[in-house]
């Protein structure tokens, strides 16, 4: 089954003087969070990547064809796929999020605020009317103005990562949303009776000419005895009923993992939005004040990855007939139908992110940090929001 193209599809802006090379993203992830300790970054991101490693063997088993699939391998990966929560998309983005934080949280200001403050402090005290005090003194000076440079570059780079934060904050948030959305939408098709039912028929349909068509071949062979015909109408009846019983197990049991996946973004997007709004709140713009909010949503988007509880719950398929093999193929047939069913119904009601609703550096709504233009930025402009 196809994923949904419009989630996480739409990569956000980066400021390509601040975007980490793979290089520099596999450093940053294999270092460690706190000097002196173990924990690396990456540690983050393991359960989710393992997700990935399996998702991507599935999907290669399946275009190789390599034999029967386990029906549970199936079920769950296939949802997952199409709800877009196993995605390489997301995890881009996390680990830029915290790629981001780290370099925001680690600029240095103190070293070079308290140089200056130390060293105005000194050329107080010293008398530029004397020779040896005046050569000190333009050494300190220099070195003030230098310091103070360095400040200015710390601000504009915290400025920048600021923003880019924030609109990879919203990029995710919105993203999380469609998934919540369209789980909602497969829920509703799984535990609509239409869904079901013309399916259930056509199943029950092709078990009973299945049978006719056994009978029929027997009289060409010889005689029917009236024991064959009470049997095969006996394993008509039970397989029936044994086929509408898996056919609501399956589809409950779908959608219990549809509502999974759509309560754990849901939670995950309301998070972002809540602290987004503290963001947004602030009277005072200072990239600064906005550490503390950014390092949260980082924690957000950690338990997002490696906190998720998925769970499926598929029975076996067992018959009182000689006949599992075509309560194994209906129930194929079904799963088959369920995900088709599923995939039209993306395309019919999931609407695609329109031009207008694509990110603008000069957006009226936006009450977050103020995104730099490009003269901005080539002139080294800072630019805070107001």
């Amino acid at each position: 089954m196809m994923r949904n193209q419009s989630i996480f599809g739409l990569r956000f802006e980066v400021s390509d003087e601040f975007s980490p090379t793979p290089e520099e993203l596999r450093v940053f992830l294999e270092s460690p969070k706190k000097e002196g300790r173990r924990e690396l970054h990456g540690l983050d991101m393991a359960r989710y990547n393992e997700l990935l490693d399996d998702m991507l063997a599935f999907k290669l088993y399946q275009r190789q064809n390599a034999g029967p699939q386990d029906l549970w391998e199936r079920m769950f990966y296939e949802v997952l796929s199409h709800s877009c929560f196993s995605n390489t998309a997301l995890k881009s983005a996390v680990e830029q999020y915290k790629y981001y934080v780290h370099a925001l949280t680690t600029l240095n200001f103190r070293k070079p605020t308290t140089f200056i403050k130390t060293a105005k402090e000194e050329i107080g005290r010293l008398n530029p009317k004397r020779r040896d005090d005046a050569a000190k003194l333009a050494r300190l000076q220099n070195m003030v103005d230098e310091r103070e440079r360095t400040l200015e570059a710390l601000t504009r780079r915290g400025a920048t990562l600021a923003i880019e934060l924030n609109y990879l904050a919203r990029y995710i948030r919105d993203n999380l949303a469609e998934i919540a959305k369209l789980c909602e939408v497969s829920i509703s098709v799984l535990r609509d009776p239409k869904t079901e039912g013309q399916e259930e028929r056509r199943l029950i349909d092709d078990i009973k000419t299945y049978f006719k068509e056994q009978l029929k071949n027997a009289l060409h062979q010889g005689a029917i005895t009236k024991q064959d015909l009470e049997t095969a109408k006996k394993d008509v009846a039970a397989l029936s009923r044994e086929v509408s019983a898996l056919l609501r197990e399956d589809s409950y049991a779908l959608a219990q993992l549809y509502e999974a996946i759509r309560d754990h973004t849901k939670k995950s997007a309301l998070e972002i939005d809540a602290l987004l709004e503290r963001i947004d709140g602030k009277k005072n713009k200072d990239f600064v004040d906005f550490n503390r909010f950014f390092a949260l949503i980082e924690q957000v988007l950690v338990s997002l990855i490696s906190d998720y509880h998925f769970e499926l719950n598929v029975k076996p398929a067992h018959t009182e007939t000689a006949h599992e093999h075509i309560l194994l193929e209906k129930r194929k047939e079904n799963l088959n139908h369920i995900f088709e069913v599923l995939q039209k119904e993306r395309r019919l009601r999931s609407p695609r992110r329109k031009v207008a609703e694509r990110r603008k550096p000069k957006d009226p709504n936006y009450k977050g940090p103020e995104r730099r233009t490009g003269k901005d930025k080539r002139t080294g402009k800072n630019i805070r929001a107001k």
